[in-house]
C-alpha cells in the first residue's frame, strides 16, 4: 500500500510512503506551492520513464542483448482536438474541455545493437507496466471518510 499525507501547512507539500521509502510532491510557486518536489503528474511521467528503462534492461539481460545505457525522455502536453476527431471516437473520456493529454517517450539506447535488437527493444518499451496502464487505463475506485485521527 502507498500512503500520502498532506498537512495543513505547507500548503501542497505531500509526503508519500512507499514501503520503506519516502518521496515528496509539491506544486510550483505559480500554483501556490513551494516547488520542493515534482508535481503529481511529473511523478507519473517519471514512473513511465523509469519503468521503460527497467523493462528494457530486464528484457535485454534475459535475451543476452548487448544493451549498455538507456535514456528515456518523456514529453507531455495537452492539445486541442476536434470533438469528431476519429482517433477519439471510442475514447471520449480522454477529452477534457476540448483537450487531450499527449505523452511521448523518446528512448535512446547504446551498445553493440543491430536493427533487429532496436526493433524488439522498441516493441518491449510499449510493454512496460506503466506504459500499458497509461495507454489502456485501469479500473480505479476511491472512497472518502472523516478521520478521527491522522
Amino acid at each position: 500500500m502507498i500512503k500520502a499525507l498532506l498537512r495543513e501547512e505547507p500548503k501542497f507539500l505531500t509526503s508519500i510512503q512507499v514501503k520503506d521509502h519516502i518521496q515528496i510532491m509539491d506544486e510550483p510557486v505559480s500554483l501556490g506551492g513551494n516547488n520542493q518536489g515534482p508535481t503529481p503528474i511529473e511523478t507519473v511521467y517519471s514512473a513511465l520513464a523509469g519503468c521503460i528503462c527497467m523493462t528494457l534492461r530486464i528484457y535485454a539481460q534475459g535475451k543476452k542483448i548487448p544493451l549498455k545505457d538507456i535514456e528515456v525522455k518523456v514529453d507531455a502536453s495537452k492539445k486541442t482536438v476536434a470533438e469528431d476527431d476519429s482517433r477519439f471516437k471510442d475514447k471520449q473520456h480522454m477529452i477534457d474541455k476540448g483537450k487531450v493529454r499527449f505523452i511521448h517517450a523518446q528512448i535512446k539506447v547504446s551498445g553493440n545493437l543491430n536493427d533487429d535488437h532496436l526493433k524488439r527493444l522498441d516493441e518491449i518499451a510499449g510493454k512496460c507496466p506503466v506504459h500499458k496502464m497509461l495507454k489502456y487505463g485501469s479500473y480505479l475506485t476511491h472512497e472518502t471518510s472523516i478521520a478521527t485521527k491522522i
